[in-house]
């Protein structure tokens, strides 16, 4: 009779285990809150929809973000979204800290609190420190400060005037250009204008379709 109840007991355990387990799987694999955007979130379950799946197998965790349920209202958009950006993302030759302070100070200039939060853990990971990442966050539009530049570094300090250049009046300086190409190569430098100027693209779908309802939305500050 013991026996019988401590295996019942066992197998229990065992199913509830295996029921959080399930749960925090869930709660790792969540990217997004989905709060409402301005169209519907378009989510086809893994193994109907190969658009989809092509996204799923980029993100980190296989999981569709509020900004690919949007996109997959239109999945030629989607489709072409997915494939322009694996080459901005993954085969650029930027440096990557580089790369993501374009994004991140686009989304700053832009008030894409939703391409910030997407990013943030990215120029981390990258290399771009708390303090530069501060810089990038509240530094004067069109003019790094020298206080700013000693954080940064000249090379970023020189990306950030960039950004600023092409996501406030799209015109870009022959000062400030140079300034950035004493750092980079040719191809680097298209590199660069297409980082630039396609995450300003970013900003403005997610910001007019209010991706994950963060429209309205500060961009956080890091900390």
């Amino acid at each position: 009779m013991a026996h019988n109840t401590f295996s019942l007991l066992f197998v229990l355990f065992a199913a509830l285990l295996a029921v959080a387990n399930g749960s925090a799987v869930r709660e790792v694999q969540r990217r997004d809150e989905n709060f409402p955007a301005r169209v519907p979130y378009m989510f086809p379950a893994p193994g109907t929809n190969a658009i989809a799946d092509a996204i799923r197998a980029r993100r980190g965790n296989g999981t569709l973000l509020a900004l690919d349920g949007a996109l997959l209202n239109s999945p030629l958009v989607a489709q072409g979204w997915n494939q322009f950006f694996t080459v901005i993302r993954e085969n650029l030759t930027i440096p990557g800290d580089m790369r993501e302070l374009f994004i991140l100070r686009t989304a700053v200039l832009n008030n894409a609190a939703y391409q910030w939060g997407q990013h943030e853990s990215v120029g981390r990971a990258e290399g771009l420190t708390t303090r530069q990442l501060t810089v990038v966050r509240f530094a004067a539009e069109g003019a790094c400060s020298l206080a700013d530049q000693k954080i940064l570094g000249d090379s970023l300090a020189a990306a950030l005037d960039f950004a600023d250049a092409i996501g406030t009046s799209v015109y870009v300086p022959t000062h400030i250009y140079d300034n950035l190409a004493r750092f980079l190569s040719p191809q680097q430098m298209v590199e660069a204008v297409a980082t630039a100027g396609s995450y300003a693209f970013v900003s403005r779908f997610t910001v007019s379709l209010n991706v994950n309802g963060q429209m309205n939305a500060e961009v956080p500050v890091p900390m």
